[in-house]
């Protein structure tokens, strides 16, 4: 990964993670944005065939989900 790939990744994220959006949709947001790192990255270790990054990248991206259906659980909860 070059440094104009992370430039770009580090946009995209500053994207998804700025707006109008009340604080309820925020960390959707902020999660989607590293979802998608996660994916590039992926990706990018795959290519380079690196297993090992791959898998720890694959679990830090099923707890980042685990984590971000969580909160949605419970911002549901208070909201209800």
């Amino acid at each position: 990964m070059n440094p104009t790939e992370l430039l770009r990744l580090e946009q995209l994220a500053a994207k998804n993670t700025n707006g109008s959006l009340g604080p309820a949709a925020a960390p959707s947001r902020d999660v989607t944005g590293l979802e998608a790192m996660l994916d590039y990255a992926i990706v990018e270790g795959a290519q380079l065939r690196l297993p090992l990054f791959v898998c720890l990248l694959r679990l830090a991206r099923m707890a980042l989900r685990e984590e971000s259906e969580e909160l949605r659980e419970r911002i549901a909860e208070t909201h209800s």
